[in-house]
């Protein structure tokens, strides 16, 4: 097994010389939900495509466009009845995540096969939030239903390790890769346009995203 490794691993001493690369990842950027302290607790991982041209050995521009879906079901007090059975109602949730990444990375090539790096991304953010009274998001189904979509910008910055197999026919090479950091993002502002009785947007919550940053991911380098 150590030979085998050993020969997966090894190459000619050389890093491999390559101008593009994809990748497979999955990831999180932190959510923080004050406003109604619900997304954040059940935030589920996102996952997408990486793309890298490289300027050189050591530097490489990365772009990576992610997509995640979250939904919740939740109890929640509407009024004050003698009866226990009439004073919970049930509402439903839905969050759709679309989050691109783009930056440059900084590698340090520390052998042939491993590399760690750094690497600072600006970040898009929308997002798609529905909201539904019953156990169902569908329009139709549901009594009560809201819809908003919101943007943001953020930067993340994040360090990393990268493992490259033997490259093939010395053409392509297959790696790995899993980083960590950090993200600040504006906050999402979440409305529901012409609501009001004098035609104004209604705010009903704010989604923002900060805090811890990872993502993993395999893909090849050509």
């Amino acid at each position: 097994m150590n030979n085998l490794l050993a020969a997966l691993l090894s190459g000619s001493g050389a890093t491999f010389d390559h101008t593009y690369s994809v990748a497979v990842e999955t990831g999180v950027v932190s959510q923080q939900d004050v406003d109604w302290e619900i997304l954040d607790s059940w935030q589920q991982n996102t996952s997408g495509l990486r793309f890298g041209y490289a300027l050189s050995p050591n530097l490489e521009i990365l772009g990576s466009f992610h997509y995640g879906s979250q939904n919740q079901n939740s109890d929640w007090v509407i009024h004050e009845y003698e009866e226990p059975e009439d004073a919970f109602g049930v509402y439903s949730m839905n969050v759709n995540e679309t989050l691109i990444h783009l930056g440059p990375k900084f590698t340090w090539n520390m052998t042939s096969w491993l590399a760690p790096y750094a690497t600072a991304q600006g970040l898009l953010i929308h997002n798609q939030l529905q909201f539904g009274e019953g156990y169902s998001i569908d329009e139709e189904d549901s009594a009560t239903f809201a819809q908003s979509s919101a943007l943001g910008v953020g930067l993340t910055g994040a360090v990393g390790l990268e493992v490259r197999l033997r490259p093939i026919a010395k053409k392509v090479q297959l790696f790995t890769y899993a980083e960590a950091g950090a993200t600040s993002a504006s906050a999402l502002n979440f409305s529901l346009k012409d609501a009001s009785s004098d035609g104004e947007a209604i705010n009903i919550g704010d989604l923002g995203y900060g805090g811890g940053y990872y993502r993993i991911g395999l893909g090849t380098k050509f």
